[in-house]
């Protein structure tokens, strides 16, 4: 395994553990109990910079002023919400967005029509359930790193949900692109999908599933809490202008 940066040595934040691949950490910068890593990440356009800050705000606020007076702007920028407000205006995203990361490491109970989940390899069908669901997803078949597509279907035979597992390199499976279509909501579908993708996302080495979802998302976080993940992080994040 690749050895992770001097500066994180001894910091036991989760995000850090199960979602910072140590192999695409370009720089780190440490102050207290708070780290600002600038990271490597694969996009369709090539490889882009993403910047990612956690810790308490008190020792994260005066860290990214620091790391922003010396470093690049990066293409993405995600940040501990609480010490937003400490970013330059430079370095603040164009439509930023909140949502919190979650993590479980226990199964969940068994959930009604979990059974029904199968794994789905149809790009084009994958597509067309996230582009009436969730069009904005990152999550795309042939996105890097993603492991399995898992899909539902209704009585009538229609790919109603989909989601899938993206693999990180210590073996945490991230959920991704959960989306059911609008037509077939209420049914118990979304639940089964997403018990059904952690239980995949919990068989790697570390024994970890995470995932985010946005902090207006009431129904899906509520879900998620039956399921065992409870969240770790909130997180102010998007992409810079220019």
């Amino acid at each position: 395994m690749t050895q992770v940066p001097a500066a994180l040595a001894g910091l036991d934040d989760p995000f850090l553990l199960h979602h910072v691949a140590p192999d695409a950490v370009r720089r780190a910068w440490r102050r207290g109990e708070a780290a600002v890593v600038e990271m490597e990440r694969p996009v369709a356009e090539g490889v882009r910079v993403m910047t990612a800050g956690v810790g308490p705000t008190a020792d994260l606020g005066p860290l990214l002023v620091e790391v922003a007076a010396e470093a690049d702007r990066p293409w993405r920028l995600i940040v501990d919400e609480d010490a937003a407000a400490s970013l330059p205006p430079a370095w603040r995203p164009s439509e930023p967005r909140s949502w919190h990361w979650m993590l479980t490491r226990t199964p969940p109970a068994p959930v009604v029509g979990e059974d029904a989940v199968t794994e789905v390899e149809d790009a084009a069908e994958i597509d067309g359930v996230l582009d009436a669901a969730m069009p904005e997803t990152h999550a795309r078949p042939g996105t890097v790193g993603i492991e399995c597509w898992l899909g539902v279907r209704a009585a009538d035979g229609v790919l109603a949900g989909v989601g899938a597992v993206a693999r990180q390199p210590d073996g945490t499976g991230n959920l991704r692109g959960i989306a059911v279509l609008p037509s077939y909501g209420g049914r118990g579908l979304g639940t089964a999908l997403s018990a059904a993708l952690t239980r995949r996302a919990l068989a790697g080495a570390s024994g970890v599933a995470t995932l985010g979802v946005y902090v207006d998302n009431a129904p899906a976080i509520a879900v998620y809490a039956r399921l065992g993940f409870a969240t770790r992080h909130t997180f102010y994040s998007g992409q810079l202008a220019g």
